[in-house]
């Protein structure tokens, strides 16, 4: 049975983190840590206080650097703040009157930080920051941290914790149960030898903090307190009772775990003696024994959740003082075998044992569907009462949707998508599970998903924001954002796509005060991009890498892809600008766009091979291909239009490969770079062929044995842009730059895209897909629109509602293909009155077309 701890609403209006946050009291509170000298990462603070009577209201505002864990009276209430950078540092504020109590009430923080996390130009440091605030009988008072709260180091922590992955600075537990402060959580614990909160002042910059200075809530590195713009994620506590595997091994056989498969099979393998515990077990009402093991033998007990879930694992168990539990998670198996180590990942937590009943939770979460205990050193049997996962979800809500009964391999792809995006993201659309960055052009690809599953503007306001605080001087913007650690990563498509973000909000959310917001550092990036541009209008060998998927492509002198990506952000950034009603300007960048759209025609495409080459240099093209440069060429209107159909056509050759490299030496597209590979042949005309070929190198994703998400790489097997596997690495099988084909769908099948910012004015085109019936539901800001094609019969039919507010464009040219005569509007023929430059006009409410 599954415990749901709902910390919050369902998803927020669209428009709601766009609005003017809502008046705080004042903060009296000073952010507080161990006293000085004290070098643990990993802080234990209380406060106790009275109440004569329960309060109407009690609002509880609380940060940390880097996390914190809520409890009140002794009831664990969360934990967070969402991600954020100390300069904008992010604060939770919750409602806890239904936690108090009349007469003693007491609050417990743990706080871990995360060494290494730097704020612009300073250094990070520990902290914590809460305020309590009463209405009702005890109105106007306040309980703030300040030198009356205790504190404590965590003194089962240890230091030495590993990181989980390179890419971040959160850390794997390394807890001894034997140091911990047992109950340090509860009211009745004595914190009598505790010492009290260091009050926390400037250490940066002079002069110093001028004497008699009081601490506040404003230090550096924390320089601005911004409440938090996304919803308050879902915990979910989810218990591991499916038991696959339980034996013993030699400590040799863990050592060479990756050498011996056979050992880490997810093929069911279960000692004769926990047949009979197990049931009362999986019931939650036994404990489960563990056995002494054999001399020279440890036990590996493997567990399946039967989805992946991010989240923090915990544990139940007691054991003779000393026994040592690793316990590693994985999020699917390769091959049949289970591997905790994903490429510069590795997700392994070990904590001692106590001797009494330990209760521990991971401090930061992982990807997991299998749990796997190692267990060893214990010399009594051990009792596992509870292994499970917190699952921590943000708060999404399935309002899209497209189905075919004729093809329902659509809906089967809106629901991998959908599975992608909820496990990567928790309080951020990250690329993967194993690097969880908020990367600027992971966003881009999110929105293609996003918008037409869930509609969530939340998170694309905030990731927009986050890049654009963390933007230099002269325009750049970092790969990602918060920034961890010190390295100012760059990728120049990323800036581009970080563009081409705001321009998809926008239209989307209608959310105008934001994107007047992110103009200034918009302008400053575009004028920055210009600056690295040649007399063709190209950027050429600019002074920052660039991504592109990682794919070996011709980097030297002007590359087609990376052009690619800032032709779109020169016709994107000139509708933002239209929009914004500064046309003056939104003509300057599409008179840039068509000077450099017409160079790359010119001088990329290589007649001879009848493809448009990877990059232009010193005058000459470059030998190299990719279906990356040439899927752009005609996504956005690169090539005319006999280039396209040669493109096409090459494209389209169903010579069998690798998907690294044709056979003809054109390179292959990663599964994040279809999106442009697919957009660019539906472009060209060639939508039901795009789709066979979609099919065919993604089907193996969602096939029954997997875990139905869709891929960072065509295989999980590392490193993945050399097709040749390695047998100790692997790669997400998740990754939200592949979580693209609800777009294509929209546009290419549904026939659907907006064109005014909020959906104000939606075009919708008939699709030559070849699917015959297919019904939509897009979830607007302005309320559902409902689109359902029939054109199985001769009398081809169109049924609409169009929420009010809404009027659509209906393409005629795409519909009539001379049958004209035919067009009817709810019944009766078409009036001049309803048509406008080729389109015929449709406000709200129902609509029947037949043609």
């Amino acid at each position: 049975m599954r415990f749901f701890f709902w910390c919050c609403l369902w998803c927020l209006p669209m428009l709601i983190s766009a609005q003017a946050p809502e008046e705080h009291p004042g903060w009296s509170a000073q952010w507080i840590w161990l006293p000085e000298g004290n070098a643990s990462s990993a802080m234990l603070a209380r406060r106790d206080f009275a109440l004569d009577e329960v309060p109407a209201k009690a609002t509880f505002r609380i940060t940390a650097s880097s996390q914190y864990e809520l409890y009140v009276n002794g009831e664990y209430l969360r934990r967070g703040p969402a991600r954020s950078a100390p300069h904008h540092q992010s604060f939770d504020e919750l409602e806890v009157a239904s936690y108090l109590q009349a007469g003693r009430n007491q609050i417990a923080v743990r706080v871990h930080y995360l060494k290494g996390t730097t704020s612009y130009h300073q250094e990070g440091r520990g902290g914590l920051l809460a305020q309590l605030d009463f209405l009702g009988a005890a109105a106007g008072a306040e309980l703030g941290t300040d030198e009356q709260w205790k504190v404590a180091p965590d003194r089962g922590w240890n230091e030495a914790a590993l990181p989980i992955s390179r890419f971040q600075l959160v850390v794997n537990d390394l807890v001894d149960f034997r140091k911990r402060q047992r109950g340090w959580q509860l009211a009745s614990y004595d914190d009598s030898d505790w010492a009290k909160a260091q009050p926390l002042m400037r250490e940066q910059g002079w002069p110093k903090s001028v004497k008699g200075s009081e601490p506040q809530h404003l230090t550096p590195p924390w320089t601005r307190l911004v409440p938090r713009d996304v919803p308050l994620l879902i915990e979910e506590v989810v218990p591991a009772t499916t038991l696959l595997q339980a034996e013993e091994i030699t400590v040799a056989e863990w050592t060479k775990r990756t050498e011996l498969p056979q050992y880490f099979s997810t093929s069911e393998r279960i000692d004769q003696r926990f047949k009979d515990g197990l049931p009362g077990f999986q019931k939650g009402a036994t404990r489960l024994e563990i056995p002494v093991a054999k001399e020279g033998k440890s036990w590996v007990l493997r567990f399946d959740l039967g989805k992946v879930h991010s989240g923090t694992p915990r544990l139940k168990i007691s054991g003779p003082p000393g026994t040592e539990v690793n316990l590693l998670t994985a999020p699917y198996v390769r091959d049949g075998v289970f591997r905790h180590e994903i490429l510069d990942s590795d997700f392994a937590d070990k904590i001692i044992l106590s001797g009494e009943m330990d209760e521990w939770e991971a401090t930061y979460f992982k990807p997991a569907r299998y749990l796997t205990l190692y267990i060893t050193g214990n010399a009594g049997a051990v009792h596992l009462q509870e292994l499970s996962i917190r699952s921590i979800n943000y708060p999404f809500k399935r309002q899209g949707k497209i189905t075919s009964p004729d093809a329902p391999w659509i809906e089967a792809y809106m629901e991998a998508t959908a599975k992608t995006i909820r496990t990567c993201t928790t309080d951020a659309y990250t690329d993967n599970y194993r690097e969880r960055r908020q990367y600027a052009q992971t966003g881009y690809y999110a929105s293609l998903g996003n918008y037409w599953l869930f509609a969530d503007a939340a998170l694309q306001r905030r990731y927009l924001m986050q890049v654009a605080q963390e933007q230099e001087a002269g325009g750049l913007m970092p790969a990602y954002a918060p920034l961890a650690g010190a390295d100012y990563m760059v990728i120049l498509d990323a800036n581009c796509l970080w563009i081409r973000s705001m321009r998809n909000y926008l239209l989307y959310s209608g959310d105008f005060i934001t994107a007047r917001k992110l103009l200034p550092a918009a302008r400053k990036l575009m004028d920055l991009l210009d600056a690295y541009t040649d007399e063709l209008g190209m950027l050429d060998d600019p002074p920052y890498p660039y991504w592109l998927d990682h794919s070996p492509l011709d980097r030297q002198g002007a590359n087609l892809t990376l052009n690619g990506h800032y032709l779109g952000a020169l016709d994107d950034f000139a509708d933002v600008l239209r929009w914004l009603d500064v046309p003056d300007e939104s003509s300057t960048f599409t008179s840039k766009a068509k000077v450099l759209r017409e160079n790359l025609r010119i001088h990329l495409w290589d007649s001879d091979r009848q493809l448009f080459a990877d990059a232009y240099i010193d005058g000459c093209r470059s030998g190299n291909f990719s279906e990356q440069a040439n899927g752009l060429a005609l996504a956005l209107g690169i090539a005319d239009k006999q280039q396209a159909k040669a493109v096409a056509q090459e494209l389209l050759e169903t010579e069998e490969n690798d998907l690294f490299r044709r056979p003809s030496g054109m390179l292959v597209a990663t599964p994040a770079m279809s999106y442009f590979l697919h957009k660019g042949l539906c472009e060209a005309g060639y939508i039901e062929a795009s789709f066979a070929m979609f099919r065919k190198r993604f089907d193996k994703m969602i096939g029954p044995d997997t875990n139905q998400t869709l891929w960072e790489e065509w295989w999980v097997t590392g490193p993945g842009r050399t097709s040749k596997g390695q047998r100790d690495k692997s790669r997400s099988d998740a990754q939200t730059e592949s979580a693209f084909p609800p777009a294509l769908f929209a546009e290419y099948v549904l026939g659907a895209q907006p064109i005014s910012p909020g959906f104000h004015v939606v075009e919708v085109k008939y699709p030559d897909s070849g699917v015959k019936a297919v019904r939509g539901e897009v979830p607007t800001p302005l309320g559902k629109l409902l689109i359902a094609w029939d054109t199985e019969e001769d009398q081809r039919k169109l049924m609409l509602e169009i929420p009010g507010g809404m009027s659509v464009e209906l393409d005629l040219n795409s519909l009539q293909r001379g049958r004209s005569s035919r067009l009817k509007l709810n019944g009766k023929p078409v009036t001049k009155k309803n048509l406008k430059a080729g389109s015929l006009l449709l406000a709200g409410g129902k609509q029947e077309i037949t043609f």
